[in-house]
């Protein structure tokens, strides 16, 4: 009986949920999310103790500029602007807490356009599969940012 309860409470909130929710408000909450973590990335790229850190956090910043301009795109097409969003960068004291941050990051840009695949499924189907087509891309990123951070010494230093 506990877990019909926790079903239909789920979707009880999920309804609530939905109707605040249009296609637009989706693709320009995904636009913020990308974006802010772009920049992010770019600025952690910038502060990387080794080059080749660097060129991979500036790879996946540039491929989420694509995705990003590929919801930009979306969202004009629907005749939305995108709100300015808070720009402010988390950052940590050393290499280890940034890669750290930005897989934390990453994990919830995956989910949430996960989640988001499905709400759009039957109400713009073309927007869903895009969705589904960015959870791919920012799959592989969130693997690159574990590998990172696997790499990454959390005792050290490096600022």
């Amino acid at each position: 009986m506990a877990l019909t309860e926790t079903i239909t409470g789920w979707f009880e909130r999920n309804r609530a949920k939905r109707g605040d929710r249009t296609t637009r408000t989706v693709l320009a909450d995904n636009y913020r999310e990308l974006a802010r973590l772009a920049n992010q990335l770019k600025l952690h790229a910038e502060k990387a103790p080794y080059p080749f850190v660097g060129e991979r956090l500036s790879r996946l910043a540039a491929e989420k500029e694509k995705s990003i301009a590929l919801l930009f795109e979306g969202i004009e097409h629907l005749g939305a602007r995108v709100a300015k969003f808070d720009t402010s960068i988390p950052s940590g004291r050393n290499h280890w807490e940034r890669v750290h941050q930005d897989l934390e990051d990453q994990k919830r840009v995956v989910a949430k356009l996960t989640d988001d695949v499905s709400y759009l499924a039957l109400e713009a189907p073309d927007y869903s599969q895009l969705l589904r087509q960015l959870v791919e891309v920012e799959r592989r990123h969130k693997a690159t940012l574990l590998d990172l951070l696997a790499r990454a010494d959390p005792q050290a230093e490096q600022t």
